[in-house]
């Protein structure tokens, strides 16, 4: 049975811009209470001044301390947190010899530790609750890996692992965690793709309106289930390395 989206809870990390922006409004046209949060709350009041379903807050998702303070302050205010969409995010365009340390620094505690915070922070909340809904937005980068985009594929491919290794630990509880592509959007940190961010959206609610028997680890792309992460058969007991 699918629950009716009146008052569902949503955050949406980085929603200053792009497919953030894309997502937060238009989730919030369905009814969803959405949770926007971005370093930039400016932008952020600007962009859903006219919109009572969006609640703007500031948080920089690199700290730990502000993604602690943010998802304590939305369980206290709202009572609960039904999704999580880790949406937030930075690419690197870089040769592998050229690649800094203090940039692969920030591409990973923007890409991966952020969404991996904001997951820990919210499961005991969502465990609580008996529901729960996890996307994190990947990419087909983590797939294809271009070439100068290794950090960034590396940074994305680990949000496919988490998913399929975290519903390993959750199988027990509704709740559903898996990664969605957006495909080759056209945002400000991809400025030369042609798609527009909400052809997403389809998947988007079918993730977040899934069942309890609805797929939980999965990857996937325009609605369809892509297996990137083959299961392998291995005996341990008798290797076999012809």
């Amino acid at each position: 049975m699918v629950r009716n989206n009146i008052n569902k809870v949503i955050i949406v990390t980085g929603a200053s811009s792009g497919l953030g922006k894309a997502i937060s409004y238009d989730l919030s046209k369905r009814g969803y209470l959405i949770a926007a949060c971005s370093r930039n709350i400016n932008k952020l009041k600007k962009n859903f001044k006219k919109n009572k379903n969006i609640f703007c807050f500031k948080v920089d998702v690199t700290k730990e301390l502000e993604i602690k303070k943010f998802v304590k302050k939305i369980y206290k205010s709202f009572g609960k947190i039904d999704v999580l969409i880790n949406n937030a995010g930075i690419a690197l365009n870089s040769k592998f010899e050229s690649i800094k340390t203090k940039d692969l620094d920030k591409l990973f505690k923007t890409n991966l530790y952020a969404p991996f915070l904001f997951i820990r922070e919210c499961l005991p909340i969502m465990k609580k609750k008996k529901f729960g809904r996890i996307i994190n937005i990947s990419s087909g980068g983590s797939v294809n890996c271009a070439k100068n985009f290794s950090a960034y594929s590396a940074s994305k491919a680990a949000l496919n692992t988490i998913a399929k290794s975290l519903n390993n630990e959750i199988n027990n509880f509704d709740i559903k965690i898996n990664t969605l592509s957006p495909g080759p959007i056209k945002t400000k940190m991809f400025p030369k793709n042609n798609l527009k961010p909400n052809l997403c959206i389809p998947t988007l609610l079918y993730l977040i309106n899934l069942n309890k028997n609805g797929p939980s680890g999965k990857f996937f792309w325009f609605k369809k289930e892509i297996n990137i992460i083959p299961k392998l058969k291995i005996n341990w007991g008798k290797p076999n390395f012809k």
